[in-house]
């Protein structure tokens, strides 16, 4: 994987491998937690207010997570340690990987999948699929359908039959039965530019959508039909393409991230429309993600990132605590901050990734200075 993509700044390792309750485990977290601290966007598009939860300190921003039909959170700051969060009640669990599984993970890229009591330790160092049982507390290990395998990550949509996980080496979707443990391999047809990285399912359409990120191609995976049904290249040699979370009828919102604009793509027809800029684009971020889909809008998260190992800000780029918001219908932003505490920096909270739960959305974030706090940013506060 580039590291220009999904670099991390490494840290020593200050997060203690303990399950944690919801009880205070630290006087920091617990300071002040009685007022909640909240923010709402400002500009044209109105958001909900979210409330900021500090759930511990970890060592690097956290990746990629995913929801399960149970309400856990699961994610991992490649420290060696996979975290759980509970979304309902803010429960947080930190399990050591090695001690779980008996191999060292810290460092390697993990994606972790959870469908029912299965968590899929989706990793493309690993030539096999480890997927830890939680009901009866083993790990096992089940092969892919196919050679040379590099499963980077995948999806889960509580009204399909299976898990579907994609492949960086092969440009594919693996289409994985959790009941037999048992995948089929669906190759992509298409000549493409670049490395494929799926990006969203969307659960209605039975489509999966990706891009080659760097490449100018977007792609889509139909479960339904199980085939390849869009190749739709930007007809901007120097785009880079990342679409957003959800197909509006017929147009998809594709996210041109080193470029600071967002192009809508007509997925019938195949034609881009004009490009919409982002505000803010080289004042105070470089790169804008695809997005979330959350309410009828797109969270968008920056960093300052500017293409190879360049910097908005002349410091290692580093992703911001500020979210783009936008509206489809308006085709208006606004910015989201992530509320602070003293002696925070908000460019400094390092928040890449969301998870949605129950029609909520739940933020990550990671402090990149001492005392490298975890936050939760929930579009919904916690019950008592």
């Amino acid at each position: 994987m580039p590291l220009n993509r999904r670099s991390f700044l490494e840290k020593t390792t200050i997060a203690a491998a303990v399950a944690l309750t919801g009880d205070c485990f630290s006087s920091y977290v617990c300071a002040g937690d009685d007022t909640p601290l909240t923010t709402t966007g400002v500009g044209d598009v109105n958001t909900p207010t979210f409330y900021r939860h500090d759930i511990g300190a970890s060592a690097g921003r956290m990746h990629e997570p995913t929801a399960g039909t149970d309400g856990n959170i699961w994610t991992s700051p490649l420290d060696g340690n996979l975290w759980r969060y509970h979304a309902p009640t803010g429960d947080v669990e930190i399990i050591p990987l090695e001690k779980l599984t008996g191999r060292a993970w810290k460092g390697l890229h993990l994606w972790p999948v959870a469908y029912g009591d299965d968590v899929f330790l989706c990793c493309p160092n690993l030539s096999e699929l480890w997927v830890w049982h939680r009901k009866t507390g083993t790990v096992k290990q089940y092969p892919f359908p196919h050679d040379k395998p590099a499963i980077y990550g995948g999806f889960v949509v509580p009204t399909w039959e299976n898990v579907y996980f994609y492949d960086t080496s092969r440009a594919g979707v693996l289409k994985w039965n959790p009941a037999m443990q048992q995948g089929t391999f669906f190759p992509c047809p298409y000549i493409l530019s670049g490395t494929l990285y799926m990006t969203f399912a969307e659960a209605d359409r039975h489509e999966i959508w990706g891009s080659t990120y760097t490449g100018n191609d977007v792609v889509c995976f139909n479960t339904h039909d199980e085939r390849w049904t869009h190749h739709l290249k930007s007809p901007l040699n120097d785009s880079t393409p990342t679409p957003g979370a959800h197909v509006f009828g017929e147009t998809l919102f594709v996210s041109d991230h080193l470029h600071g604009r967002i192009f809508p793509l007509n997925i019938t027809s195949g034609e881009w429309g004009d490009a919409i800029p982002v505000p803010g684009y080289k004042e105070w971020f470089g790169y804008v993600s695809g997005g979330w889909y959350f309410d009828g809008k797109l969270y968008m998260c920056h960093s300052t990132w500017t293409g190879g190992t360049n910097s908005l800000d002349g410091e290692p780029h580093h992703f911001l605590g500020s979210w783009s918001v936008f509206d489809p219908e308006t085709r208006t932003f606004s910015r989201l901050d992530m509320p602070t505490r003293d002696g925070e920096e908000r460019k400094y909270l390092m928040s890449d990734y969301a998870a949605t739960y129950d029609d909520q959305l739940y933020i990550l974030a990671v402090n990149a200075k001492a005392p490298q706090t975890a936050i939760v940013l929930r579009s919904q506060p916690l019950k008592g």
